[in-house]
């Protein structure tokens, strides 16, 4: 039986400290950290046998956010009393995992097409009309109905916020992987990317994040919302943010809505303090276009599982989608995608790869991307994970993806049924 979630009043509560020891959370929350503490809160100390860490109603020493991206209009624009998120459907909606045992996080997206049964009797819908319907609470609620996962807390960020964050921390560095170039000129919405390394300013971070016209379209918005969290993450555990603490309280105050209590963030501040970039885990519900009259994404139920059992659930499964029977014993095989400017390269890789165990299946170049880590079954665990990053340097802070064998997100070099995807970009390059 699913959890029913334990609602608290919704609040927007001053911070400070967790921008300054939770970096990490602020990105991924983008905003939820960022507060000024302006009463005293109860602090927890982590060093005290008699404290116990995450001292939640959940699980003891883990959490299950709801991340929820609304564009509504500025709360300053509304009257005091009014709330400026309510009536939005969701744009993006991700399900985080803090694990303060392991020291992991856990990111896994929801698409807003997704097909599912609202909660309350309210028939079937795209899951981002529940926000817009009922608030966080159904929200919450038709996202533990349809998938069977406990839910903490939740976080609704406006995106309308995302603007003027970045510019805030004066500029966001991202790699573009692809041309992409579209204009809407009634949306004032102008975009024009080429491939590489790029310093986006907000008004050009909101463009990155909007960008769906291309083959994958907004499952492909998705993967840019993952890698841009990534950047945030990178750019909030810079020192000098400190300095511009007074500006984020003032758009935290106005982007964000939660029902984290100010003890709550502050214990996240201390759990961020020691997680690690490449610690975050992240993967995409798979699926399909599907619909007659309105277009939904059709979640493929057995991967989709295979993704909330191993990220969210931490339980993963002793078979693994598409790769049943297979000798636990025998080395995990390994495709490789690689840019062409780092092709030289690949035999010192392969040879560090075969050292550690590892068996190279098949090499096959590619065209720009960003360094990424794929696991694909779940005969892949965290120790060997950090084995393969262990293997090159230029592995150590690529992004960690998980995608089971057979989705929509395989993304597999040889499809040979591999264990691993590494995808060696120009961006690696030493």
């Amino acid at each position: 039986m699913v959890r029913k979630p334990v609602f608290r009043k919704r609040s927007r509560i001053p911070l400070l400290w967790a921008v300054v020891g939770s970096g990490i959370l602020c990105a991924l929350f983008i905003f939820a950290g960022i507060k000024l503490w302006t009463t005293p809160w109860s602090i927890p100390n982590p060093l005290s046998p008699k404290q116990p860490v995450f001292a939640w109603h959940g699980t003891p020493g883990q959490k299950v956010i709801l991340v929820m991206g609304v564009d509504a209009p500025n709360i300053s624009t509304r009257h005091k009393n009014e709330d400026s998120f309510q009536g939005t459907r969701t744009d993006t909606m991700m399900l985080v995992r803090v694990n303060a045992d392991k020291k992991k996080v856990s990111v896994v997206s929801i698409p807003r097409d997704s097909k599912v049964y609202l909660s309350g009797n309210r028939g079937i819908d795209k899951i981002n009309a529940a926000h817009a319907i009922g608030g966080p609470e159904l929200a919450v609620q038709t996202v533990q109905d349809s998938f069977g996962i406990p839910i903490d807390n939740f976080i609704v960020i406006n995106f309308r916020g995302v603007r003027e964050l970045v510019d805030a921390l004066g500029g966001i560095d991202v790699y573009v992987e692809k041309p992409m170039h579209y204009t809407d000129r009634t949306a004032k919405l102008y975009i024009n990317f080429e491939p590489g390394n790029h310093h986006l300013n907000g008004e050009q971070a909101e463009a990155f994040l909007r960008f769906r016209h291309d083959q994958l379209g907004d499952i492909g918005r998705i993967r840019r919302q993952q890698q841009f969290i990534m950047a945030v993450t990178k750019k909030l555990r810079e020192p000098g943010v400190v300095f511009k603490i007074p500006e984020l309280v003032k758009l935290s105050n106005q982007y964000v809505e939660t029902d984290l209590t100010g003890n709550d963030l502050l214990t996240l501040a201390f759990f961020g303090k020691d997680v690690n970039m490449n610690s975050i885990r992240t993967a995409t519900l798979p699926g399909h276009p599907g619909g007659v009259r309105v277009s939904y994404w059709v979640i493929d139920a057995e991967p989709a599982q295979m993704i909330l059992d191993r990220l969210i659930l931490d339980n993963p499964q002793p078979l693994f989608y598409g790769g049943a029977g297979r000798d636990a014993n025998t080395p995990l095989k390994v495709g490789i995608y690689y840019d062409s400017s780092v092709a030289s390269t690949l035999p010192t890789l392969v040879k560090s790869l075969e050292q550690k165990n590892f068996k190279v299946v098949c090499q096959s170049s590619t065209r720009r991307s960003s360094t990424q880590i794929i696991e694909h079954t779940s005969r892949v665990t965290d120790d060997l994970t950090d084995g393969l990053r262990n293997a090159d340097s230029r592995l150590a802070n690529a992004r960690l993806i998980f995608a089971p064998v057979g989705t929509t997100f395989e993304n597999n070099a040889c499809s040979v049924g591999e264990d691993y995807t590494l995808v060696l970009g120009a961006d690696s390059k030493k």
